[in-house]
């Protein structure tokens, strides 16, 4: 597939945004700011190979690493940096935090502590497009820890038997995947070499790709999407990827990829290139000083959005 000029600068320029964002978020916490927040970097291609596939009303599920995702599927930055700083300009009101942020405007739906939480809940999502027959779907992301989960297997089958529009990507950052890139582990997670061998045990299509390079990714998501989006079902994809440090200069990091291959290419200079990263720190920082100059919320508040069901 030959994308164009501008759509790899925007694919380009998205994971420069999540990881200058993730950065900011970095420092706020160097300078005791802000608590333990847990980071997507090193997963930027993942989170935005999948998401520039995606309408703004598909949903998606998230972890407890959700500031990619949220990013890729276009939340404001604004919101998310006041929420990860629990001040009630956030999206959850500073309720959330950085673990259960939530953005239904463009479909994000949940940030997700609870290792493989998201999953059945996309699948909920997914039956809801279904039976309303509105054309979208929802994607499910969750990591290889959570592909041992039983509610996880639970949600590949039931969603394989009712046929329903939802793509599974499982990011497998796991000991197995960084022995593969020449770290020793202790024991092992996995029983299989690929998460996406365990398709076939429910009749879905799977397959595994390198989750550090942006047009596997694009290219793997793009075909899943479509085919399900077309009624055809669930598709599992599992992406390795290398968790990395942002100073890391490493064949494993997604950015610098690509940014390599879009200089080969042409598309990219280095005037045009530091534009993109001006821009994108001013954006974070607008986004630091609003987070952090924000209200906190009232001891009230904590009483408000409460729903109780009566029985």
């Amino acid at each position: 597939m030959d994308l164009s000029r501008e759509k790899k600068l925007n694919l380009y320029r998205e994971m420069v945004r999540i990881r200058t964002f993730e950065n900011g978020v970095r420092q706020l916490i160097k300078e005791g700011v802000i608590g333990h927040v847990s980071f997507s970097t090193g997963g930027e291609a993942v989170a935005v190979g999948v998401c520039s596939n995606l309408m703004k009303e598909d949903q998606i599920g998230s972890t407890h690493r959700p500031l990619g995702h949220l990013i890729a599927k276009g939340s404001d930055l604004k919101k998310m940096m006041a929420e990860i700083t629990a001040k009630k300009t956030g999206y959850n009101k500073g309720k959330g935090g950085p673990y259960h942020i939530f953005a239904p405007e463009v479909g994000a739906l949940g940030a997700n502590g609870i290792v493989g939480g998201s999953v059945p809940m996309c699948a909920g999502y997914a039956l809801a497009n279904q039976l309303r027959k509105n054309g979208m779907i929802s994607v499910s992301f969750f990591g290889e820890g959570a592909s041992n989960q039983g509610g996880v297997q639970e949600t590949l089958n039931l969603a394989a038997c009712w046929n329903l529009p939802i793509v599974f990507i499982c990011e497998n950052s796991s000991p197995e995947v960084q022995t593969m890139l020449g770290h020793e582990i202790d024991y092992p997670q996995l029983s299989i070499e690929n998460v996406s061998e365990r398709a076939s045990a429910y009749g879905i299509p799977g397959a595994t790709y390198e989750g550090w390079d942006i047009m596997k990714v694009y290219i793997a998501a793009e075909r899943a999407i479509n085919r399900t989006r077309e009624g055809e079902g669930p598709t599992l994809l599992e992406f390795k990827i290398h968790r990395i440090s942002p100073e890391d200069e490493t064949n494993y990091c997604p950015v610098l990829n690509f940014q390599k291959i879009l200089f080969k290419e042409g598309i990219l200079t280095v005037e045009l290139d530091e534009k993109i990263h001006e821009k994108q720190a001013k954006e974070v920082k607008e986004a630091i000083d609003f987070g952090v100059g924000s209200p906190e919320p009232e001891l009230l508040d904590a009483w408000k959005d409460i729903f109780v069901v009566e029985r």
